[in-house]
């Protein structure tokens, strides 16, 4: 199936449908396919650490951030190998290297070879995002970007409610180890899509020249240093809100004593209300710009874990995780948009290396900051902590961070016209 990007047409629903249209089998399926494995781990993992390999609740915090590690220390280099290698070559081997880290961790004997499976599950997200990403950045016009997009989050939410339900289920009914098995099986089923239907992916222009990568990195950063000291801060402490909620909901829950199945019903519910928002999302995105629902997802994200240590049942808990799936929903898609948006149209792969490990410092800081503070205080003051952080990421976008909508729509994408 060829994935030419989609032409560039005025604004409506024929441009959002020919768009949608090419990036089907591309990125949407396979990214649905990594999002569900992905999702199997969330109710397990803090519970596979304890029970298996007696972790404290800080070294908790230190595994669940492996992987968010794992893709930070890869993003820059992956970026490199994007535009050497190109976007199928590299997309094919983070799905590789995804199944690999699944059946390690699965089979590890200890904490610390845990903690080296889930290292590289996170290199296998830097290979597998950000050569999406790249393909993304040339192939979908501005015009529709939120829509397209926020579909694209909405699908892997959709996936992970999915990958929670079933992670738990497996684990309490058939063996906690059972989830990181499936979860190679679906990295199989990934990689044999992904073989069969980006044969004819367009790649961006390559140079066959070797370069200073040191020099390259430095240039990248200092031409886009605006960018990341704003835009990349406020994706920062989104991913570390992100990542509080997938560690404190689950940790809480298990605080609580609720079994892995209750917390993956919580979690499932909470990723359904994450799914639903992504029409409006995408639509306000195009029609009044990024921020008009990554403001309101900061605030509601922070509210929501600042009410965890208020909890005290499945049932409150339950309805705290609806919140922050409310709040997480109106975020479907902003850092992949707001990189997308900043991107250069021609090899894009190294600013979003760098632009994806600055975010992921978020994913990565968060669950170990998060267990540290609850190691030497407690749990409810880390969760007061990461809504603060949540506050100043809500005070960046008003103050700091600029409308990329309106920065990138002065110099429109230009692309061949559509075939007659």
């Amino acid at each position: 199936m060829s994935s030419t990007p989609a032409p560039e047409t005025p604004r409506g629903h024929s441009s959002v449908r020919s768009t949608i249209r090419s990036l089907v089998w591309t990125v949407y399926a396979p990214s649905f396919l990594l999002s569900l494995g992905q999702g199997l781990l969330i109710p397990v993992l803090p519970g596979f650490a304890k029970q298996e390999m007696a972790a404290t609740i800080g070294l908790v915090g230190l595994v669940i951030a492996a992987r968010y590690i794992g893709t930070m220390v890869f993003d820059v280099p992956a970026g490199f190998l994007v535009t050497r290698f190109g976007l199928r070559k590299t997309m094919i081997a983070g799905v590789i290297l995804f199944g690999i880290a699944a059946v390690w961790a699965g089979l590890s004997p200890s904490f610390t070879s845990l903690m080296a499976a889930r290292l590289l599950a996170g290199a296998s997200f830097a290979l597998w995002g950000i050569s999406r990403h790249a393909f993304i950045a040339t192939a979908v016009p501005i015009d529709v970007r939120g829509r397209a997009l926020s579909l694209f989050g909405g699908i892997s939410r959709i996936a992970t409610i999915m990958g929670p339900l079933a992670g738990g289920l497996l684990a309490e009914f058939v063996g906690i180890r059972v989830p990181f098995f499936a979860q190679a099986a679906v990295a199989l089923m990934t990689l044999i899509m992904v073989l069969a239907t980006t044969r004819d992916i367009v790649e961006p222009e390559r140079s066959g020249r070797r370069r200073n990568v040191f020099a390259e990195l430095g240039g990248v950063v200092k031409r886009h240093r605006h960018d990341f000291a704003t835009a990349g801060v406020a994706a920062v402490a989104l991913q570390f809100l992100r990542a509080g909620r997938e560690f404190l909901i689950p940790v809480w829950g298990g605080e609580l004593g609720l079994g892995e199945a209750k917390i993956g019903y919580i979690a499932t519910a909470s990723f359904a209300i994450d799914s639903m928002l992504f029409p409006f999302v995408g639509y306000s995105m195009d029609r009044w710009g990024r921020k008009s629902t990554g403001l309101p997802a900061f605030i509601v994200l922070a509210l929501a874990i600042a009410l965890i240590p208020l909890t005290g049942s499945f049932g409150a808990l339950m309805a705290v995780g609806l919140i922050a799936g409310f709040g997480n929903g109106l975020s479907s898609g902003f850092v992949l948009i707001m990189g997308t948006d900043l991107s250069p149209k021609k090899n894009p792969g190294e600013f979003l290396g760098v632009w994806r490990l600055i975010a992921d410092t978020g994913g990565a800081g968060g669950p170990i900051a998060i267990g540290g503070i609850a190691q030497i205080v407690t749990l409810g003051v880390a969760s007061v902590a990461t809504a603060g952080v949540g506050v100043v990421g809500a005070l960046m976008l008003i103050f700091v961070v600029k409308e990329t909508m309106t920065r990138t729509s002065k110099s429109p994408i230009k692309r061949e016209p559509t075939p007659k």
